[in-house]
């Protein structure tokens, strides 16, 4: 067997990033600052990056300015005048042949002292009007000798991030002055051949058109020279990982025929779509493979995802050996429990559910048997991660929800049964860019549908001034046997912007008959009070489930039919979505009401979203669209990699060439050990030391 891919070539350290900043003129202060921005070395201020550019109109006189403009003009200055009353001010009127024009600067009292009548400037800024005077705010200037202005040679001008403490042209400054220095610590890792073939530049020139630019273009160019860079070392992460996979790390096979399958479909109450049925013939085969199976299962809330990882579970009991299912929750993880016993209700198939609300004489029980072999499977939360839990032969492990489980949680079970089979699902559609690259080493198989009978969600905005119709009609659905859930972003009052529970409860109260039945269910009551608030929400002695996002995975109440979020503003899009999932589970007309009074357009525009797309997918695409990358995967992964560029993720084919290119480099050098790939590995093993192990998990 060959020595697996993760474990650290010798030659791989740890690398400095470059040289610690000791400029000359840098003081011991300003560096401190800069170490507040994570700024300590060359390489940290090359990757300090412009968050924008301006670009300015080269010598203009100032008759040609039009309101908007940046430019860049030349004059006299005719006139001074410094306004002490706050806002303090100090203006300049500025004057060239053909007109004048007035700088204006707030809190600059140094510049009175620099700045006198006939002075000769040179101004950059953006030109707007002021009581119908043009006007250029917070210029910069330089004193000149002559009025003939030359163009300016920085007519795109960067604009760096700053903080409080330390201003975007400081950092300008910096940069503009020791910009070879830091460039000479910048290695090449591709041939310049390699990188024409791509239409991409080298390191050195791709950051020095960023800090440094000469046109638009060769910032485009630039930015996705660096995205390539950072996204081929993540893709050649991920493939190193799959790699080991392949060639290091068996599995049990788990074969079915057609006995067992027709015994396996016996137990399930009702016809299987045909997309799940695609996603079963792909988990048999990779099943029956000796290669540990890494699938991601994607699926919209509702679509059958759990019976389908059912049907792997129970192969791998007709196979003799055990299965466990990882959920992020109880409430989930109980509703795993419940819904699959009744599946297996007739079955001699032994299941337990172990989290940290089990019993501690009942925990004993349960892992004695699990060590046993006795229990065929096991549905838990995190409790199944802990170092007591021993299983006689795991050869199956899913993992629900895997966005909402630390990484290295996962990775804690996978490495201690490093050959079983996986399969993670997820309810939060991804975008296929997002999945492409966060997944890059998993196979993905999606269930596109919900199964038949199922009604559509249909989805309304209001204001809160409509709340009163609505709970009439909250009224109307109840009398007609119907349930709700009502959801609230906070549990008691404490941020006085926050609708939280109690309020909500108090507010429908005052609305709605004494006889309508009320409850709360949130994170802070016991884990016994929450099973037993959903047991009679489920048996229909509960009405109205007023909540937080506690419902938001996990819980399947048919005859709940009716949602009304408050505060929708406050939730993201995925997360929307999901609770919508809550309802919309029979042949039932469900409705979703999204209560928000913030008209900001970035508010509205996320919730016409929601009332346009039914589909989770087209939901997560236009998240996308409407709020960029952001943290990846919607939920922030320990361990996971923050790109420069993340608008470069959404570029499909672009992600095609960066997965296909690494996958060719591993193919032909699997541990990277050639001279040619002596940076790669380096620069590998310095940005993903830790998580290497973690890749197939994330």
């Amino acid at each position: 067997m060959q020595e697996p891919a993760t474990q650290i070539p010798a030659d791989a350290a740890p690398s400095d990033g470059g040289r610690p900043l000791t400029f000359a003129g840098l003081t011991s202060h300003r560096r401190a600052q800069l170490a507040q921005l994570g700024i300590h070395t060359t390489l940290d201020l090359l990757n300090w990056l412009p968050r924008r550019y301006e670009e300015f109109q080269n010598g203009l006189s100032i008759d040609q300015i039009k309101p908007g403009q940046r430019v860049s003009v030349a004059g006299m200055v005719i006139q001074t005048r410094l306004h002490r009353r706050r806002p303090m001010r100090f203006e300049v009127l500025l004057e060239d042949r053909t007109g004048r024009c007035v700088l204006t600067w707030f809190n600059r009292r140094d510049l009175a002292e620099k700045i006198k009548p006939e002075t000769l400037l040179q101004a950059a800024g953006k030109a707007g009007l002021y009581k119908g005077r043009l006007q250029l705010v917070q210029p910069d200037i330089k004193v000149v000798d002559k009025l003939e202005m030359a163009p300016r040679s920085d007519a795109i001008e960067p604009v760096y991030p700053a903080s409080a403490d330390v201003s975007k042209r400081f950092i300008a400054d910096l940069v503009a002055r020791h910009l070879d220095e830091c460039l000479a610590d910048v290695v090449e890792w591709f041939s310049e051949a390699y990188l024409t073939e791509r239409h991409l530049m080298p390191l050195r020139q791709a950051y020095r058109q960023l800090h440094k630019p000469s046109t638009t273009a060769d910032i485009t160019r630039a930015q996705r020279t660096i995205a390539y860079h950072e996204i081929i070392l993540f893709q050649l992460a991920l493939e190193i990982r799959r790699y080991h996979q392949k060639h290091s790390v068996t599995a049990e096979r788990l074969r079915t025929d057609d006995r067992v399958d027709e015994r396996i479909r016996a137990l399930i109450p009702f016809e299987l779509t045909a997309a799940q049925n695609r996603v079963i013939a792909e988990l048999r085969t990779d099943l029956a493979r000796q290669e540990p199976m890494n699938r991601l299962l994607q699926g919209d809330v509702g679509s059958g995802k759990t019976v389908v990882a059912l049907y792997a579970m129970l192969m791998a009991v007709a196979a003799g050996k055990q299965a466990a299912l990882l959920a992020p929750t109880e409430i989930l993880a109980e509703q795993h429990f419940y819904s699959i016993s009744n599946l297996l209700a007739k079955s001699r198939v032994q299941m337990e559910l172990l989290t940290a609300g089990t019993s501690a004489a009942k925990r004993t029980d349960i892992l004695t048997r699990l060590a046993s072999g006795e229990l065929h499977m096991i549905v838990g939360t995190h409790s199944l991660l802990g170092d007591p839990v021993e299983f006689r032969h795991l050869a199956l492990l899913v993992v629900d929800e895997q966005h909402k489980f630390g990484v290295e949680q996962r990775a804690m079970l996978r490495h201690r049964q490093a050959n079983v089979h996986t399969l993670v699902m997820t309810a939060t559609p991804i975008p296929r860019t997002l999945a492409m690259t966060y997944f890059g080493d998993l196979d993905v198989s999606i269930i596109d549908g919900l199964p038949p009978g199922r009604c559509p969600i249909a989805t309304r905005k209001i204001t809160s001034r409509q709340l009163p119709e609505v709970y009439q009609y909250m009224e109307q659905q109840l009398r007609a046997g119907r349930q709700a859930y009502v959801v609230a972003p906070a549990i008691e009052e404490g941020v006085k912007e926050l609708d939280n529970v109690n309020a909500v409860l108090t507010d429908m109260a005052a609305h709605l008959p004494a006889d309508v039945r009320m409850q709360p269910l949130h994170s802070r009551l016991t884990a016994e009070e929450r099973r037993q608030t959903m047991e009679r929400f489920r048996a229909g002695e509960i009405d109205v489930l007023v909540s937080t996002t506690i419902i938001e995975v996990g819980v399947d109440v048919p005859n709940a039919t009716l949602m009304l979020i408050r505060q929708a503003e406050r939730f993201g899009l995925a997360q929307l979505h999901q609770l919508r999932g809550r309802i919309g589970r029979s042949n039932l007309k469900s409705l979703c009401i999204l209560c928000s009074d913030d008209d900001s357009d970035e508010a509205q525009a996320r919730l016409s979203a929601m009332v346009k797309n039914a589909s989770g997918f087209r939901v997560a695409e236009e998240d996308l669209r409407l709020r960029g990358m952001g943290q990846m995967v919607g939920t922030r992964q320990s361990g996971m990699p923050e790109f420069l560029f993340p608008d470069f993720l959404m570029e499909i084919p672009f992600l095609q060439m960066t997965r296909r290119d690494a996958a060719a480099v591993i193919l032909a050098d699997p541990h990277l050990i050639s001279p040619e790939h002596a940076r790669l590995r380096h620069e590998v093993y310095r940005r993903y030391e830790s998580t290497l192990l973690l890749a197939d998990v994330a």
